[in-house]
C-alpha cells in the first residue's frame, strides 16, 4: 500500500516509530532490522514515483536553514578529533533531512495534516496505555522509542503531541471529541515521566499558545486552558510535586537535589569547553569526550570507558559540539519556525483549522526547546517533525491563497 500511496507510508512510519520492536518485549521474536529506516526508504521511493511537485520542499526558509546546518556538519568532518563519533550525528541528521523532505512533500493538504496529528496521538496513547499496564512505581522511563531512553526525553517528545491533539478540540472537525480518549492517555503518560523540565516546557508552550491564539478563539481557548489546568493538577501526583519542591523550597544556603545541581556544574564546564573551541566546535559528543578534563570526579557517571558526563542542555551541546557557526544555523532554523506564529491571526479567517494547527506546532516546538534546556534532545526526531509540519503548513497556506486568487479571477 505504501508503494502505491506514499502518504500511507508516512503514517506507517509513525506507527512503526511508536511500536518500535527493539524497544518492546515482543521485539525479540522478530528479526533484527532497522524498522523505521526500512519504512522511510519505501516511502521515499514511493514519493519519487507518485508525487509530482518534488521541489516544493525547497521553498520554505526552514529548508534552507536545515540544509545549511547539514552542510556545516559535513564540513566539520574535515577537522574534528573524533570523526567516528561525529559521523554518527552526520548520518542521523541526513536521515532527518530525508524525513523532513518526506513530511513537507506529502503533508500537502489539510486532511493529511490532521491525519498526521491523529496518527501521533494514537501512537503516543499506545505508549500511555502500555505504561498504565506495566509500570509499578517511580518515574516511567521504559517507553522503548528510538532515541528516547529516559523520562525527560519522553516528556519532551510528548509536549507537541499534547498541544496538537488538544487543538483539534477547537476546530469544527466531526467527532473531534473522540480525541479526548488518546489525549487523556498521553497527558497521564506525560505526568508519569516525573519530568520537571518537561512540565516547565509544557506550561510555557501553553502560555505561548494562549497569547498568540486568534481573537475569535480567545474565550474558547481560555475555557479549555482552565479545564486543562484543573485536570493537569489532578494528574500531577506526588512524584513530580515532590521533585519540584526540592528545587522550589531550597534555601540559599542549601543545595538543591543532586540531579538539578549537577546540571549547573555541567553547564559551567561546557562554557569552558566552548571557550576553547568557540567558532568551529569540537564535534559531536564533545561534552562526553572532554568531561574528564572539565568536570569534577564526584559529578561523573561511571561508564565502560571510565567516568564521563553527558550534556543535559541542547544550547550548550550545540555551542560545544558545533561552535558559533553551527549554533547560528540551528538557532535561525528553530526561531524562524517558531516565528511563523506571527501569521496565525492573518490566516485564521481564511483557514481557521490550519491556522490553529500552525499555532500548536509553533507552541510545541517552543516547548521542546524550553524543556531541552534541562535535558539534551539533540538527537530526538520530534523537533524536526515540528519544523517540517510548520514548513508544510506554510506551503498549504500558499496553495490555498493561490486557489483563492484564481477563484476571484474566474
Amino acid at each position: 500500500m505504501a508503494l502505491k500511496r506514499p502518504y500511507v507510508g508516512l503514517l506507517l512510519y509513525f506507527f512503526v516509530y511508536y511500536m518500535h520492536p527493539p524497544g518492546k518485549y515482543w521485539g525479540s521474536f522478530l528479526p533484527e532490522m532497522r524498522w523505521t529506516l526500512i519504512v522511510a526508504l519505501i516511502t521515499l521511493i514511493s514519493t519519487f514515483i507518485h508525487e509530482k511537485n518534488l521541489k516544493a520542499w525547497l521553498k520554505p526558509k526552514e529548508t534552507k536553514w536545515l540544509l545549511a546546518l547539514f552542510s556545516y556538519i559535513c564540513l566539520q568532518m574535515t577537522w574534528v578529533n573524533y570523526p567516528s563519533l561525529h559521523q554518527e550525528y552526520l548520518v542521523l541528521l541526513f536521515k532527518l533531512v530525508i524525513l523532513y523532505f518526506i513530511i513537507v512533500t506529502l503533508v500537502n493538504t489539510e486532511k493529511r495534516l490532521i491525519g498526521v496529528i491523529v496518527a501521533n496521538a494514537i501512537g503516543a496513547a499506545y505508549i500511555g496505555l502500555e505504561a498504565i499496564q506495566t509500570h509499578q512505581s517511580g518515574r516511567f522511563e521504559a517507553a522503548g522509542l528510538p532515541g528516547i531512553k529516559d523520562g525527560n526525553l519522553l516528556a519532551i517528545h510528548l509536549i507537541p503531541i499534547i498541544l496538537m491533539t488538544s487543538v483539534l478540540i477547537l476546530t469544527n472537525i466531526k467527532r473531534r471529541y473522540l480525541v479526548f480518549f488518546p489525549l487523556a492517555l498521553v497527558a497521564n503518560l506525560f505526568f508519569m515521566t516525573g519530568s520537571r523540565g518537561g512540565l516547565v516546557g509544557l506550561v510555557i508552550a501553553g502560555l505561548f499558545f494562549i497569547w498568540y491564539s486568534p481573537k475569535e478563539k480567545k474565550t474558547q481557548v481560555f475555557k479549555w486552558a482552565g479545564i486543562a489546568a484543573l485536570l493537569g493538577s489532578m494528574l500531577l501526583g506526588p512524584l513530580i510535586a515532590e521533585r519540584m519542591n526540592k528545587v522550589i523550597n531550597a534555601q540559599e544556603n542549601e543545595e538543591v537535589d543532586k540531579s538539578a545541581y549537577t546540571r549547573i556544574v555541567v553547564i559551567e564546564a561546557q562554557w569552558e569547553m566552548f571557550k576553547d573551541n568557540p567558532v568551529l566546535g569540537f564535534g559531536h559528543r564533545g561534552t562526553l569526550i572532554q568531561s574528564p578534563y572539565y568536570v569534577a570526579e564526584e559529578y561523573m557517571t561511571e561508564t565502560a570507558i571510565g567516568g564521563r558526563r553527558a550534556s543535559h542542555n541542547i544550547t550548550m551541546s550545540f555551542l560545544v559540539d558545533h561552535g558559533l557557526v553551527g549554533s547560528f544555523f540551528f538557532l535561525f532554523l528553530v526561531v524562524g519556525a517558531v516565528y511563523k506564529v506571527k501569521i496565525v491571526n492573518a490566516v485564521f479567517e481564511k483557514n481557521p483549522r490550519v491556522a490553529l494547527v500552525l499555532l500548536s506546532c509553533s507552541s510545541g516546538l517552543l516547548g521542546v526547546m524550553v524543556s531541552s534546556q534541562f535535558s539534551n534532545s539533540k538527537v530526538l526526531e520530534i523537533s524536526i517533525w515540528m519544523i517540517a509540519l510548520i514548513a508544510a503548513i506554510s506551503l498549504i497556506m500558499k496553495k490555498d491563497e493561490k486557489h483563492n486568487l484564481l477563484d476571484k479571477d474566474e
